[in-house]
Parts: structure tokens; sequence; C-alpha cells
């Protein structure tokens, strides 16, 4: 083996059975081409079934619009300006001009979601064997994190899959021995994660700190491979970090940062943003409370009312993990931890500044090997019981993902149907108060009404503050509508129905997935001409 050649100085040389040889051994068996089909099947099932069903959500109305400029902008402008991702813009371009289609939006993340599991399938190979690589590709196939970004027209999907790529030329370079040729290939293809989303260069960064540490880059016969590989990563990045820099400032999620709203109640880092990250990697967001209810006030008591299905869902997945982590060779178990804990750690440096949120999405780099070293500690289980308890993992994944995409409680927020029932029952220059998702239904809306924004709105503390916006927005109109979804962000407490009731009576009151519909009226005006009460 290369790695023996070099005198045992690379941390992932093969010298104990841990790590299998170079690739290409399992495509040539006929079980393992079979076992890969099928679950490249089982991925392809997942992420296209209804992949356009639901109604654009708020980051994709930001992909829609870079893709939808208006006249006279071009693609070279939208693509060197896009800081959000200008790779998955890029793949749009020639998909979908004018003409919006929800299914098209979200094709290139569905096909990068699913070409991410034969590559997981490699990466758990190499680091654990044969049975490793294909719980690792099972896991990948149907887990529900990874379904909801191959389900988004976002770049987070091609993040994954570029990152990955990425970490697997990087393991081989660390095992076999960095060559030029290698070092190119991790840099275009760390470069490309980077153009998909700039959280990239979180990875980046760990495991260019676990080449200093492990892999003495500074040798004469390594230098060069290396100096091309962060080289290239530096050249793709540098043009959109400079760009950045003016967006992405010290202190621009604060209050009076100016940089957008922050949710209720994360003005500070909690600790439990930690916890919830790596449940939301192994499980997603269809296991427990929703979203929506992690935004209440009363949400420490829906975790609390949850614990019989979070507690054993994350101590398994936790167990599982700590025993692949063990399982690891000692040389390569650094190199692996700083490649998990230094992205978190600048995510929440970031955070404490002000800069950028704390969310899973941002550290979705970690998840192939955070599934790699999980299935690892699956497939080094004894006898029968990795069998056991592999069907458990899967069990509670696939119950997750059931949930996303059956269960009524954890359906998208559908903004387009909201739109679509105003638009047929309101009236010529009827208010229609929109906060926090107006560019979404404003995308859909095609009715009368005049859509009011809450733009520049502080939060809403208490009822007074309500009335005030409530009144500036609908004026002397004798009826208006209000549009809740995802309202916690501006609204904690819930006091803008109260004050839209205090106009008159509330003679609509209907429910969508994840959206409210409010209509008041005055006395003396008019009801809608098919006007319903529906309890929320």
């Amino acid at each position: 083996m290369n790695g023996i050649r070099h005198g045992g100085s690379l941390p992932f040389a093969l010298d104990d059975g841990t790590w299998t040889g170079p690739g290409g051994r399992l495509a040539e068996e006929e079980g393992g081409r079979r076992f890969l089909l099928l679950v490249i099947l089982l991925a392809a099932v997942l992420r296209f079934y209804r992949l356009g069903a639901d109604s654009l959500w708020i980051d994709e109305v930001f992909t829609w619009r870079m893709v939808n400029p208006g006249p006279g902008h071009g693609f070279w402008e939208q693509f060197r300006d896009n800081i959000q991702g200008p790779l998955y813009m890029a793949a749009l371009w020639p998909l979908v001009r004018d003409n919006l289609s929800e299914f098209l939006m979200r094709l290139p993340a569905a096909l990068a979601g699913v070409a991410a599991v034969p590559l997981v399938m490699v990466l758990g190979r190499d680091i654990g064997g044969r049975r490793s690589g294909e719980w690792a590709a099972l896991i990948m196939a149907v887990n529900p994190f990874h379904l909801w970004y191959s389900q988004e027209a976002r770049g987070y999907a091609f993040l994954i899959l570029w990152s990955l790529a990425a970490t697997l030329v990087l393991v081989r370079m660390l095992r076999d021995g960095p060559t030029v040729r290698r070092g190119i290939a991790y840099g275009l293809l760390t470069g490309l994660a980077v153009l998909s989303n700039m959280s990239a260069l979180f990875l980046a960064a760990a495991q260019a700190l676990a080449v200093l540490v492990c892999a003495r880059p500074w040798r004469g016969e390594h230098r060069w491979a290396w100096v091309t590989a962060y080289g290239l990563v530096a050249l793709v990045s540098l043009p959109w970090l400079l760009q950045a820099t003016g967006y992405w400032y010290v202190g621009r999620l604060a209050p009076e940062g100016g940089g957008g709203l922050q949710p209720a109640g994360n003005t500070a880092l909690s600790v439990w943003v930690y916890p919830f990250t790596v449940y939301a990697m192994f499980y997603g967001f269809t296991l427990g409370p929703t979203l929506t209810e992690l935004h209440r006030p009363d949400r420490m008591a829906l975790v609390k009312s949850s614990l019989p299905v979070l507690a054993p869902a994350g101590l398994l997945a936790g167990a599982l993990f700590l025993h692949g982590l063990a399982r690891l060779r000692s040389r390569v178990r650094p190199s692996v931890l700083l490649w998990l804990a230094v992205p978190v750690l600048l995510l929440t440096a970031l955070r404490l500044a002000d800069v950028k949120t704390f969310t899973p999405r941002y550290l979705a780099t970690l998840l192939p090997l955070l599934l790699c070293v999980t299935a690892l500690g699956l497939a080094r289980l004894p006898g029968r019981a990795s069998a056991i308890v592999g069907v458990a993992w899967l069990a509670l994944t696939a119950w997750s993902t059931a949930n996303y995409h059956l269960s009524e409680r954890y359906a998208r927020d559908d903004v387009r149907a909201a739109a679509d029932w105003i638009a047929e029952r309101d009236g010529p220059g009827e208010p229609v108060l929109v906060p926090v998702v107006t560019d979404v239904f404003s995308l859909y809306y095609d009715g009368d009404g005049v859509v009011k924004d809450f733009w520049a709105c502080d939060h809403i503390g208490d009822l007074e503050a309500a009335r005030r916006l409530v009144g500036e927005r609908v004026g002397e109109a004798p009826g208006a509508w209000l549009v809740l979804s995802r309202s916690a962000a501006l609204d904690p407490d819930h006091h803008l129905p109260t004050a839209l009731s205090e106009l008159g009576r509330i003679d609509t009151d209907r429910s969508f997935p994840g959206v409210r519909l409010l209509r008041a009226v005055r006395e003396g005006a008019p009801p809608p001409e098919t006007g319903e009460v529906e309890a929320p």
C-alpha cells in the first residue's frame, strides 16, 4: 500500500484491517451492485415523491428571484453577486425562466440527494469496511434531514454532495499519499461545495487544520499537493468571500444591527441548539415537536412531553456514534474529531458575534461523516446485535420519514393555498396583512387586495404595539385579512389576532398546513361572498 511506502506517516494508512483497500472492489461484486442499485432506487423514490407538491418557502423564493431577476440582469451578474449559493442558481438557470415550476426548482436538489448515496457508501466502506458502507448508504437514503434538503430549492443538497466528494478525496490523500492530481480534485470539489453554500468553508477549515496536525504537509514530496489543494479552494472562494464580508458583519443579527429579524427567544445562543442539531441530523425535523411548536413559548413543555420518543431515539444514535468513534483507529480519530468539532466551533463564534444564526443546515457538511461513523459503530456490534439495533434505528428513521411525507402535523406551510383562497374572496383594495412570509404570499397572490408587509418592525411585545401596527396598515378600510405563518418570529405572544379582532367581528377563521387566515369586518361592512368560520 502507498501508506506503507510513506513509512506509516499518513494517519489513514491501512495497517490493521480497519480500512479497506482502494475503491472498485465492491462495484465488481454482483451482490454489492444489486444492493447499491436498490438503495439508490429507494433514495430516488423518497426524494421525487411529491417533489413539486408544496409551495415554495421563504428561502426558495430568494432562489426564484435570483433566477428571474427581471430585465437588464443577466446570468453572469446574478452568478457573481449571489453569495448564498451561485452554483444552484446556475443549475436552475436553463430550467426555470419566467414560468414558475416547483418541481423544476427542486429537481437539481433531488438529483444531488440521490447522487450522494453511492458516494457515502464508498466513504463508509473506506472508513469501516463493506458492512459499514452498506449501512451508511441505507441510512443516508432514508435520512429525513437529507431528504428535507433534497426537496428544497436551495444549495444544501449540493453542499452535502460536493463536500462529501471532497472528503472522500481527502481520505484517500491521507491514506494513499497526496499527489498534485488529488490536490486538484480536492480543491475543485471543495470549491464547488463553497459555491453551493459558503458554510462549506467551515469544513474546509477543519480539514486544513487536521492536515496540519496529522499529515505533516510541509514535507517536500507532499508540499505541492497540499498547496495546490488549498490554493484552489482559496482561489474559487475568494471572490464570493470578499463580497460576503460586506454583508456578514459583526452585530448584523442584533436588534440594532439592521440585518434582519431575530426569532423570538433567540437573541442569545442556547445550549439546546447543540443536541437539537445532532438529533435533527439523525432524524430530521419530523420526529418530536414540529418546528412551529419549537418556536412557541411553551416549547420546553412540548419537548418534555415528547421525551418517550426523543430520549430512546437520541440515546440510540448517540451510543452508536460513540461506539463507531471508539472503533476508529487511534491515529484516525483526532482527524475525524477535528472535522466534526471545528465547524461547530466556528459557527458558534459567528453566532456569538451576531454574524450568522445557528441552524443545523449550516452544518450540513457534517452529515455524511456523522452517518459513516455511526454506521461503523453499527457494523461493529457483535453477532445479531448489529441487525437488531440497525432495524431499530431504521424504524425510527422511517417513522420520521413517513411523518415528513404523510403527516399533516409536519406538513410544510402551504402559503400558496392560503393565497389562492383569499384571492377568490377578497374585495378590491382590501388590506391583506402578511407578517414574516410576505414574499412567499406575494409570489402566489393574484387577488384584488393590497398586501401589507411588516418589514422593519420591532418585536411585538404587547397588545398596544399590535394595535398600532394593525391600525397603521388597515386604516379606514371596512375589513382586513391577517395571514399568520411562522409569525412567532415577530409576535411571540400572538397579539396580532387580538388586535385584528378589535376592529370588528371575525367572520373568517381558516387554517391550512402551517397557515392561519383571519378576516375582520367592521360593523355594517358586507361579509365576503363565501365567508366561513373554522377552528384554527
